[in-house]
């Protein structure tokens, strides 16, 4: 991890605190960068130097809590079902993220600007999914599969996955992240 300058962190923490405070009672369409920057005690100048829109900053947000906890270990080495396990790790701990911010994932996608968050979460999975592909495809799993068009489809399957999640009231994020695994292609390997 690299180290930020000390005035970076506590300007992006107070804008996220910030919206984290205003989305429980404003819709984020509308809350204004004003407002926002008001509220974090920041100048507009600052919060434009980091988000281009408030939805910007809920999707950057959103997205490095779903990702951070998803470093896995390096995946090379490890056998079909245990890339498939891992995989299926980081599905369930995706989903449990979803289930602690429920509210602003509900913001964010029910929102005029949806698509960018839509867009940077079919992103993740899609960089997840060609490591997994790739390691399957090594271990002579999915030879045929066109990844072209095998990863963007799953990809923003489990994006729409995560919409559904998040908009629906479960909270039993193992046996959604198992459901979905479940609905995934014959290809697609299973943990043992």
């Amino acid at each position: 991890m690299t180290a930020r300058d000390p005035r970076t962190v506590r300007t992006v923490e107070g804008l996220r605190a910030a919206l984290r405070a205003s989305v429980n009672s404003v819709p984020l369409d509308e809350i204004s960068v004003s407002e926002l920057c008001r509220t974090a005690g920041v100048q507009r100048t600052s919060f434009y130097t980091h988000y281009p829109s408030v939805g910007d900053l809920l999707t950057a947000m959103l997205v490095e809590e779903v990702e951070e906890p998803l470093d896995a270990p390096d995946m090379t080495g490890l056998s079909i079902s245990e890339v498939a396990a891992e995989f299926q790790k980081t599905l369930t701990s995706a989903y449990g993220v979803a289930t602690r911010d429920r509210e602003l994932f509900q913001a964010g996608f029910m929102s005029n600007g949806s698509s960018s968050l839509r867009r940077a979460l079919t992103d993740m999975f899609t960089r997840r999914l060609r490591v997994a592909l790739a390691i399957w495809i090594s271990h002579g799993v999915a030879a045929d599969v066109d990844a072209d068009v095998a990863i963007p489809f799953a990809a923003g399957g489990l994006t729409a996955s995560m919409e559904a999640w998040v908009c629906g009231d479960g909270e039993d994020e193992v046996a959604w992240a198992d459901s979905v695994r479940d609905q995934m292609p014959p290809w697609w390997p299973r943990p043992e």
